[in-house]
């Protein structure tokens, strides 16, 4: 099955006569990693549309801009935040007919599908604070000559590491740190030689002897249920999704994949879905939905500002 077909059937976008203006579609992503220009250019030449991309981690702005009608088309988002947007009825459905996009995903990411598929999960991953010369976290804590800390820039995340530290008597120790934050681009940038950082874990580490260091997190699509171009959107998934792009661009990435498909001899097996079946969760943080005042409560209860 060649790209961007399916069935024998010719994908809209190369069905249409290309002396018509390609059709626009509306996209909102949270990071520029998972929807770089060199993907967007690909996709524009073989489905002949064009992408409209806004970037932007401003909740209220994506909020905005999915309640709105017309809405977005598509956007890339962490699931936590998809999970607060199908509360509020605010997706589609994007299982199709002969859920093609659902079968794709392995059985661990797709949760409750029978009761409506409104997030696709394309990627994962299982996060730790990395300590230099394999201390653990409360070692690295009441060591001077270690003054800085980087975690993920996710104001959710931030919010609950903050959270469960000062649970277990920890905050003044890590406040005494200078707190630098990481996107998600920077996560395949060395350890540093004078501090510790948050980074995606291939096997469990000493400093996760101390509980609830450690994330699941996962990123994917979804699209707005106000969004006038569900059919060619759902076509510009489904060219995504094919094993070809997803092997072609996973490893541009420091994610690992959520396809059950995506198992190419160039795919290190701690890269695809079914690694996620050797970690241990246990005492692992996972975000269930976005807090709306997440900012707020950095700056208020902890001093932070992102």
């Amino acid at each position: 099955m060649g790209v961007g077909f399916l069935h024998g059937v010719l994908p809209q976008g190369l069905s249409r006569s290309y002396f018509i203006s390609p059709t626009k579609i509306q996209v909102l992503t949270t990071d520029e990693i998972f929807f770089p220009e060199e993907l967007r250019e690909k996709l524009e030449d073989e489905l002949h549309v064009k992408f409209s991309v806004t970037i932007t981690r401003d909740w209220d702005g994506i909020l905005a801009n999915t309640v709105a009608s017309p809405s977005a088309d598509l956007i890339f988002l962490p699931s936590f935040w998809a999970n607060t947007l199908v509360h509020q009825n605010l997706l589609s459905d994007i299982s199709g007919p002969r859920k093609e996009l659902l079968q794709r995903v392995a059985s661990d990411f797709t949760g409750k599908a029978q009761e409506g598929f409104y997030f696709l999960p394309f990627y994962w991953m299982k996060t730790g604070i990395k300590i230099p010369q394999e201390e653990t976290f409360p070692d690295f804590l009441k060591n001077k000559k270690e003054p800085i800390l980087f975690l993920l820039a996710d104001e959710d995340l931030l919010l609950k590491h903050f959270q469960v530290w000062k649970e277990q008597g920890l905050w003044d120790q890590v406040a005494q740190k200078k707190i630098l934050t990481l996107q998600l681009d920077q996560l395949t940038r060395e350890l540093p030689k004078e501090g510790a950082m948050e980074a995606s874990l291939t096997q469990e580490f000493k400093g996760n002897s101390f509980p609830q260091l450690s994330a699941l997190l996962m990123w994917g699509a979804a699209i707005p249920a106000n969004s006038n171009q569900k059919k060619l959107v759902l076509e510009v998934l489904d060219t995504l999704t094919t094993p070809e792009y997803q092997e072609k661009f996973l490893l541009k990435t420091p994610f690992n994949s959520a396809f059950s498909t995506v198992t190419g001899n160039e795919i290190p097996l701690q890269r695809r879905a079914t690694f996620i079946r050797d970690l241990q969760l246990k005492d692992t943080l996972i975000l269930e939905g976005k807090d709306q005042d997440a900012k707020n409560k950095l700056k208020h209860e902890f001093n932070f500002i992102l």
